[in-house]
């Protein structure tokens, strides 16, 4: 990937330009569909014009989105994090329940590339750890029609759901643990 700027600078960017209280109170009144769509939306020309793999490019931007907007929210999860030799990308609410508990467990997934093989192959090591497809989420540029629930960032944007989704996934698990929510 390369470019006249990171895409992390990019976000930042426009984090810095809507403001972070912003961003939260649009979140926290259940706007957060429209705030991620904004944010996309307004980071798409300088995305698009970086050089490189356009799928690298955008699912690299989300991932970078996602991070922040779970940590603002205080969605519990990990990131990039590794379990046997597999390098996971987002878990939540971490890879402990994913390994004890893989109902209770999401992982979401940013390919990077929109080469099938590729894709498919880290789908089915995900699914050695994650045996509940329906618990393993795609973050795509494009959906490339595969039988996971897939985000995709243009086509519609169903990406800028994500964030209420999984809110609403993990309200309807069962954990002993205290949720506490910023947003």
């Amino acid at each position: 990937m390369s470019g006249a700027r990171p895409i992390k600078e990019i976000l930042y960017e426009q984090i810095d330009s809507i403001s972070e209280q912003k961003i939260q109170e649009e979140i926290s009144k259940g706007n957060a569909a429209a705030v991620i769509r904004k944010m996309v939306e307004n980071c798409r020309p300088e995305i698009s014009g970086l050089g490189g793999s356009q799928h690298e490019n955008f699912e690299t931007f989300a991932e970078s989105l996602m991070h922040y907007l779970l940590t603002n929210a205080l969605i519990q999860s990990q990131r990039k994090v590794t379990h046997d030799t597999m390098e996971i990308d987002i878990a939540i609410p971490d890879v402990r329940t994913l390994i004890s508990s893989p109902k209770d467990a999401l992982v979401v997934l940013f390919p990077k590339t929109d080469d099938v093989g590729a894709i498919l192959e880290s789908l089915r090591r995900i699914e050695t750890i994650q045996p509940v497809k329906e618990n393993i989420w795609l973050v795509q540029k494009t959906g490339l029609g595969l039988p996971y629930k897939t985000y995709e960032i243009d086509n519609g944007g169903s990406f800028s759901n994500i964030v209420n989704d999984i809110k609403a996934f993990l309200s309807s698990k069962t954990q002993s643990r205290l949720k506490i929510f910023k947003v």
